[in-house]
């Protein structure tokens, strides 16, 4: 048996059901326990983004970042391909039952947004810039140390595959299919590209994101919407597809229904959190680093990005999927969503996705150069920081000519190392998590 199908046995085991059912089960919990944060406090958080105040867009130094910038780096590193290509495959696999458990999943896991992001901010003003996020509140568990060592060992390994190697990938794929452009040029301009973003550091970074966030979002919901226009009238069936298949997926899963339900439930529930990363301490990385936060605004404000990646992007994804009727023609991935798109733009659909993934990946790469750095910082003491940038760069070039299958193994498997350590920290202090949104409450309302 070699490396990769060693791997692959590891990765099923992690995202059996049991393991997805304990991460719900902690949404659900940590849900009810904070009595609702993510409904009760849904449009302040629309509220502190679309009107944040001066502090909020202004950070004290070049390397830390402000609440505002925070949130637009962890939106960039959120959505990426994840959306773009796992949706479809997601879809293809479980039916569009799946989506339901998307949906499902990702509403409840915002809880877990919100508590991340109030711990690595209400930390923040103990912390230092090699230990600061999840790597600080880690640490003041028992056995906190090898915790917040072991987290950060696995938070690298995931911006590293997830974050460069992966989103570098599906650029060069893209770029090559548009334009048949070969992906040794393809390695050279990318890699060009991420070595300019972080000499400039988080400045550089933070301008970038500034910029090609908002584009890359209005992008997409311009082309899915007017997809959804010229399918008008089957978006109600498909709605109807999503709600009554969730609990009947298509017999094409094999086996038996029993099999196919808890596929289906299965892939709804991995596809939350891989889409929208709450709960495995990524996005409290960058929180950690921000100034002049309140705690509990600023883990409100962070809940909003959960709702603009799963209950917009990837729900707009599916519904173009499934209402263009190609859901089930045997394509799967960014061929599916480009199928979709044929049925409006014709021969220019390609060309589009392919728009579309670029910008995706390309904020991801950035976004999560930024966090790799800040584990790099606390890996080694704040040293090395030009190895940092030789690394990330290489692998950002290799990225575009690798085979990306063992890489998915990989991250899937760091991120089930990550969740299994951030929710420690979660459970641990959810009664202090408890009393501060009491306080706020009390004081605000």
């Amino acid at each position: 048996m070699d490396i990769s199908n060693i791997l692959q046995l590891i990765s099923d085991y992690i995202w059996s059901l049991p393991f997805l059912l304990f991460f719900f089960g902690v949404c659900i919990f940590m849900t009810i326990y904070l009595n609702f944060v993510q409904f009760f406090y849904f449009t302040q958080s629309i509220k502190m983004l679309l009107i944040p105040n001066k502090s909020s867009n202004d950070s004290e130094t070049t390397e830390k970042l402000s609440p505002f910038q925070a949130f637009m780096n962890t939106l960039g590193g959120n959505i990426g391909n994840g959306s773009l290509a796992g949706i479809p495959v997601a879809i293809t696999i479980g039916g569009p039952g799946s989506v339901f458990w998307l949906l499902l999943m990702s509403t409840f896991s915002v809880s877990l947004r919100f508590s991340e992001v109030f711990l690595a901010t209400y930390f923040s003003r103990f912390a230092t810039k090699e230990k600061s996020g999840p790597m600080y509140y880690l640490s003041l568990l028992p056995m906190g140390n090898l915790f917040s060592f072991l987290f950060c060992l696995f938070a690298f390994g995931f911006m590293i595959t997830g974050g460069c190697l992966i989103q570098c990938n599906a650029v060069s794929t893209a770029i090559n299919r548009s334009w048949n452009i070969d992906q040794n040029i393809s390695a050279i301009i990318v890699s060009l590209f991420v070595l300019y973003v972080l000499v400039g550091g988080a400045t550089r970074i933070v301008k970038f994101l500034d910029a090609l966030v908002p584009i890359k979002v209005y992008g997409f919901l311009i082309s899915a919407l007017i997809v959804l226009i010229y399918h008008i009238q089957s978006i109600p069936h498909a709605l109807y597809l999503i709600v009554s298949l969730a609990f009947q997926p298509q017999a094409l899963l094999g086996g038996s229904f029993a099999f196919a339900i808890q596929k289906s439930i299965a892939l709804g529930l991995q596809q939350g959190i891989t889409a929208t990363e709450a709960g495995l301490g990524t996005s409290a990385i960058a929180f950690g680093t921000t100034t002049n936060q309140n705690p509990i605004s600023t883990g409100i404000m962070s809940m909003l990005s959960v709702y603009i990646n799963t209950h917009l992007i990837c729900f707009l994804v599916a519904l173009c999927v499934i209402s263009s009727g190609v859901w089930n023609n045997g394509e799967t991935s960014s061929a599916l969503l480009i199928s979709a798109y044929e049925t409006v733009f014709g021969p220019m659909a390609g060309f589009i996705v392919s728009i579309l993934i670029t910008m995706f990946a390309t904020s991801v790469v950035i976004a999560f150069a930024y966090n790799a750095k800040i584990c790099w910082n606390y890996l080694f003491n704040g040293k090395f920081t030009t190895l940092f940038i030789v690394l990330y760069t290489l692998c950002a070039s290799y990225g575009t000519i690798m085979n990306a299958k063992i890489v998915w193994t990989i991250n899937s498997i760091v991120t089930g190392g990550l969740f299994s350590f951030n929710v420690f920290g979660i459970l641990y202090f959810a009664k202090t998590i408890k009393n501060e949104l009491l306080k706020y409450k009390n004081i605000y309302e």
